[in-house]
């Protein structure tokens, strides 16, 4: 694939405004892509991210100002994303917008297939998406459904299929939330790739670190407005953390809870079919306890078989002493418990419903009138009382939760089991895909829970997260507890050696 040389901007905005009714999203922002750049666009959630990208991509459609592609003004009234696409612009998003049952090849030419005669030339197909896959450096099994593989090639058969359509722009948004660090390190070497292409990267996360290393230059918005614009080299994390949240953020982790309780929750040889096996676990009131673990090591589905939402083939759970049986959700929601899932928009919330009812979903049964009629009054009044405590962004309790920024839709999965005043919380990487300022509300809240007797347990892959909120940390490697850190040995050498299989625990 031969590189393309181009001496104007790819794309050129200029004061653009995007309204929704009542909302002015975007507040005369202007953005310049050069060719062969990586350029982050960072800022917290509803800053405007998301919606500058969607009107690049002729989504959203702008109120006012210019679009340039090319050095071609765009037609604001009939700019679509398909016109966007003709024009090699491509969007590859945090979830997934593959057809699961669908093989990867068929996913990267869907809409473009070569045809002989009225035949699929799937030989040609299969020929282009190899050379494809060696310009990425990347082998990745085509033929099988997408779903049958790992997150990691799911997102290489995103950037596949932008790259064999010719794209002269990718935009790349929170592609590695998902993502393991060697996966991640993968992506970067692709967008070098890429970039000595010719290609111009739009590189949206809210992992500051990852903007620092893989771009070139970066953009802040705040509020639908510019803040501003330079190269990464003339900036580091503290100034840029400050841009985007207005203040500098001196103190990221509070001091962690040292009174505890009795025992809460204790699993004992706990084992799930082709997961995890015999695993033991203690949390007690006020304390927050951490799970590692790589790609494969089965933390999801650990806490997913607390939850009730994953077989037990082998062992006990006890909560303040006694033996569960936990068998699915509604048993643990009972017994005290609540999950904060890691795909918040598909097992979290239900998309359909608003702020309202998604707060008050887990505990709709303590709002009856004679026990028969449901007290929607009381619920609006709950539901509207922990969101204020949760400093939730929105304009109506009965706005559809799927215009909230992810930091706001993690709250109210939060709120919801806080309104249902659950005693152990399960927390699967409750930050993923949030902005610094609204982790560290997430941060805040874990704290105050502890103080409140609230048993967490929270699942993770920053180290950092891991070692700044949790009084311990179980570290899972291949579906077993390598090793149990605290104190002076919950250090990320020690917790990076036992995610890598290799046993430091020190025999006393």
């Amino acid at each position: 694939m031969e590189s393309r040389k181009q001496k104007g901007p790819l794309v050129e905005i200029k004061h653009c405004t995007m309204e929704f009714p009542g909302v002015r999203a975007l507040d005369d922002v202007s953005f310049t892509l050069l060719p062969g750049e990586c350029h982050g666009l960072v800022g917290e959630n509803g800053a405007g991210k998301s919606t500058l990208a969607k009107c690049i991509i002729g989504e959203n459609r702008m109120t006012s100002g210019e679009l340039i592609i090319d050095g071609d003004p765009i037609n604001l009234h009939t700019y679509s994303i398909r016109e966007s696409q003709k024009r090699g612009i491509a969007i590859v998003h945090q979830e997934f917008q593959l057809m699961r049952e669908m093989s990867g090849l068929e996913n990267i030419f869907i809409g473009h297939y070569e045809k002989v005669g009225p035949f699929i030339d799937w030989k040609t197909l299969r020929k282009r998406a190899a050379e494809v896959l060696e310009f990425l450096q990347c082998d990745v099994n085509l033929q099988i459904p997408v779903k049958m593989l790992r997150t990691a090639d799911q997102q290489i058969v995103q950037l596949a299929k932008a790259v064999i359509n010719e794209s002269k722009v990718l935009i790349l948004d929170e592609l590695t939330a998902v993502l393991q660090e060697k996966d991640i390190e993968n992506i970067f070497r692709i967008i070098n790739i890429l970039k000595q292409r010719g290609m111009g990267i739009i590189y949206i996360s809210h992992r500051l670190d990852e903007v620092l290393d893989a771009c070139d230059t970066y953009t802040v918005l705040c509020d639908g407005k510019h803040i501003h614009s330079g190269f990464v080299k003339d900036i580091d994390k503290p100034k840029l953390i400050k841009m985007i949240i207005g203040r500098e953020l001196k103190q990221v982790y509070m001091p962690i809870n040292q009174k505890f309780g009795e025992m809460l929750l204790e699993v004992k040889g706990l084992s799930g079919p082709d997961a995890f096996q015999d695993i033991n676990l203690k949390v007690r009131r006020g304390e927050v306890v951490g799970i590692a673990g790589l790609l494969g090591a089965y933390k999801t589905e650990l806490v997913h078989a607390i939850f009730g939402n994953h077989r037990i083939t082998k062992g006990k759970v006890y909560i303040n002493g006694k033996e569960v049986n936990i068998k699915n959700p509604r048993q643990a929601i009972k017994h005290g418990i609540g999950l904060v899932p890691d795909e918040r928009r598909s097992l979290g919330l239900n998309m359909l419903f608003d702020i309202k009812d998604n707060t008050t979903l887990p505990s709709m049964a303590f709002f009856k009138k004679w026990k028969v009629f449901q007290d929607h009054k009381a619920e609006a009044i709950a539901a509207y009382d922990h969101n204020q405590r949760m400093d939730l962004s929105y304009y109506s309790l009965w706005q559809n939760v799927k215009k909230l920024s992810g930091g706001n839709q993690q709250k109210i999965v939060i709120a919801k089991w806080m309104l249902r005043n659950s005693d152990i919380f399960l927390m699967d990487e409750p930050t993923r895909g949030i902005d610094v300022g609204a982790k560290f509300e997430i941060y805040k809240l874990i704290n105050d829970l502890t103080q409140q007797g609230k048993a967490v347990v929270l699942v993770s892959p920053e180290l950092e997260e891991l070692i700044g909120l949790c009084n311990r940390v179980y570290i899972m490697f291949e579906g077993e507890i390598m090793d149990v850190v605290e104190g002076e040995r919950k250090t990320q050498e020690i917790i990076i050696n036992s995610l890598l299989g290799i046993n430091t625990h020190e025999s006393n």
